[in-house]
């Protein structure tokens, strides 16, 4: 059974403490309206997205030097990042590094695709590494969704084998995920023990946005789902006062909170396509009020948002 201790921390959000044995000692919940204007609304997608991403980064920053020892002293050479394509690029991490501290983060570049095996089981294979920044002894950062684990298990896969071949050392790795999927995110347990084996010291923080998403359908992440879902109760609240009832309404058990976070960056088009689809054929089967009026409102705020991509670009003021 999962324990919520709510935390203290001056980073302008709520802060919990996850307790649980299958995630790693140092997992923590951050509620925070930067990420809510991403998670309750799926037609935000794009630059307003990418906007919003930085915003939730500068806060899971300020989380970390409140709670990750010796994030303060750091110096510039002993902290990088690990961008996974493409939705690593998404994140935006150096930007939010930047703006927060002032200073340039080195970028390590992992290409990961995710492929379905059969049913529920997914794997993921590597294109790409570019590792060229990668400190000896220093602290990781990596921002990405995180839904079956497949992905992030072959990237860790990937970062173990040439720390091993630079006989190279490893602090920490900081993950945040704007949207966490509990089940992926025990990979991140399983990986600490084996980077422990060559590095006794090693730890993961683990910083996840809202709530810990059950997993269904292979990688829909539920606000709600038996077994799984790891929940502050102001996320309750919050999703009830927005999708409907937690324990009852539709939405909440049945809408993805991210969608495909790729396709929201990047194909914008494809992205809010997906939505209109998904707030029609709910449409059909939900029965509560505040569901119904929820998915109205949905498709047609994604249709006005696809005309906007027809619109022509506006002429330069001269």
């Amino acid at each position: 059974m999962e324990v919520l201790e709510r935390v203290r921390a001056p980073i302008g959000a709520n802060v919990y403490k996850v307790d649980h044995p299958k995630l790693p000692r140092n997992s923590y919940i951050i509620c925070m309206p930067q990420a809510r204007k991403i998670l309750y609304n799926p037609v935000v997608c794009g630059g307003k997205l990418r906007e919003l991403a930085v915003e939730c980064n500068k806060v899971f920053l300020r989380a970390a030097r409140h709670f990750v020892p010796g994030f303060k002293e750091l110096r510039a050479n002993e902290v990088a990042e690990i961008v996974v394509l493409r939705g690593g690029l998404g994140y935006s991490i150096d930007a939010a590094f930047n703006e927060l501290f002032g200073g340039y983060l080195p970028r390590c570049f992992i290409g990961a695709r995710r492929f379905r095996i059969s049913g529920e089981e997914f794997g993921a294979e590597i294109s790409y590494c570019n590792f060229d920044p990668l400190p000896d002894d220093g602290v990781l950062l990596m921002g990405d969704t995180i839904a079956t684990g497949a992905s992030l298990g072959q990237v860790l896969g990937e970062l173990e084998k040439e720390l091993l071949r630079r006989d190279y050392g490893i602090k920490k790795l900081l993950m945040f995920s704007i949207a966490a999927a509990f089940r992926g995110c025990t990979k991140l347990s399983e990986w600490e023990e084996k980077f422990r084996e060559h590095w006794p010291n090693f730890r993961v923080y683990l910083f996840a946005a809202e709530e810990l998403f059950g997993l269904d359908e292979g990688t829909h992440l539920r606000f709600r789902k038996e077994g799984e879902a790891i929940v502050p109760e102001e996320t309750k609240a919050y999703v009830s006062r927005v999708y409907g009832d937690y324990e009852t309404a539709f939405l909440p058990g049945n809408i993805c909170a991210i969608f495909d976070w790729g396709d929201r960056i990047f194909r914008l088009r494809q992205h809010l396509e997906d939505v209109m689809k998904f707030a029609r054929s709910s449409l059909r089967v939900a029965k509560d009020k505040k569901s119904r009026e929820v998915l109205r409102r949905m498709e047609k705020e994604a249709k006005l948002e696809i005309k906007k991509l027809d619109q022509p670009l506006l002429k330069s003021r001269r």
